[in-house]
């Protein structure tokens, strides 16, 4: 009777290991303490190079960078804190802008995320905006119609014509997805303050999946669109960076300088991929690490904040990697920048910035 106990137990050990090896997985095997290999630009990125100069005119005029979308070769760039969505060709001619801050049925509060979609043959920008999500036309910017919400969204993915993934922190969960008319399907993942980092791009989109880091933690939640359901899983194998339980047990203690308390560990900032290839942002003993992943190989390079490659978690493409350099970067830069003319780029005081583009 005890040994066919004991074989009970064990069956349903094998059985819940099973089930959470199915549930989790490790998106980077074998992932090493990132150091400084000094690559060339072609090494950490790709050979192919492209670089745009955007078009300066009074109408143009970037400011800070919030977020760039290439969709379709046309460069949609949010900028000023959310003020306007400046389109520019794959020229980097200016088109057209979204201007229309303010109160009004049409009007927005702040930019506070923004996508680019082709629907019905019609290519539209929505915008993210507080209670709602406002849609454009692309060419001419005329609004066409909004969705509403119950509670405040902060950042959101369209899946497809029946599925809108959010980011919600007002709730009691932070992911929801919604249909198109924001009724709600599902709810996942219980509010906790440190999970909610928001980023330009939030969600990492990786096969089927897209993927919502667990604030700076080596953990993530993963929507599979193929099957509406969400799983759990890690970016790396490794077990010295830093946890979700670990960061939940920093805020319990230290409350909002959570964060400060985790300079002074090993985690992960982000995440962006690439076809086959991932680069992770990590922060270790205070300095940050761009490494690139790519069929089992790795190379890093350390960067400080306000370097070119810092700006690589600001853009989002669905056939290149971007990042962009104002004229205050192209002068800091080490190495000479050419364009896809090979004219080499020089900086400009005022004029707007450059697209750095891999392919």
């Amino acid at each position: 009777m005890k040994y066919i106990i004991l074989l009970i137990i064990i069956i349903g050990s094998l059985l819940s290991c099973a089930e959470k090896e199915h549930s989790e997985f490790i998106l980077v095997e074998n992932f090493t303490v990132p150091q400084e290999n000094h690559p060339e630009w072609t090494d950490l990125f790709t050979e192919n190079l492209n670089v745009i100069s955007l078009e300066t005119i009074t109408s143009s005029l970037i400011g800070s960078i919030d977020k760039i979308r290439k969709f379709k070769g046309d460069y949609y760039i949010c900028s000023s804190d959310g003020r306007y969505i400046h389109r520019f060709n794959s020229e980097g001619k200016f088109i057209s802008s979204l201007d229309k801050q303010g109160q009004g049925p049409e009007e927005y509060q702040r930019i506070e995320d923004f996508d680019v979609y082709e629907i019905d043959g019609a290519i539209e920008v929505w915008i993210c905006n507080n209670h709602n999500l406002k849609v454009y036309d692309a060419m001419d910017f005329s609004y066409k119609h909004q969705i509403s919400f119950p509670f405040v969204i902060h950042k959101f993915k369209r899946i497809d014509n029946s599925r809108i993934l959010l980011v919600t922190a007002i709730n009691d969960y932070i992911l929801t997805l919604t249909d198109e008319n924001g009724e709600i399907i599902s709810e996942y993942l219980e509010k906790e303050v440190p999970f909610l980092m928001f980023r330009p791009v939030q969600f990492i989109s990786y096969k089927s999946f897209n993927i919502f880091q667990l604030g700076i933690s080596n953990s993530f939640v993963a929507f599979d669109s193929n099957t509406n359901t969400y799983k759990r899983g890690y970016f790396t194998d490794r077990k010295d960076l830093l946890t979700d339980k670990q960061l939940l047990h920093s805020y319990e203690i230290s409350g909002m300088d959570f964060l400060r308390k985790a300079n002074e560990l090993f985690y992960i900032s982000n995440i962006i991929t690439y076809n086959d290839m991932i680069w992770i942002h990590t922060r270790n003993n205070g300095k940050n690490y761009l490494t690139k992943y790519s069929n089992g190989n790795m190379i890093s390079t350390q960067f400080s904040y306000g370097s070119i490659i810092s700006t690589i978690s600001i853009g989002e493409s669905d056939d290149s990697i971007l990042l962009y350099a104002n004229t205050e970067q192209i002068a800091d830069c080490k190495d000479e920048i050419f364009d896809k003319y090979r004219i080499k780029t020089d900086s400009i005081p005022d004029d707007n910035p450059y697209i750095i583009e891999f392919f």
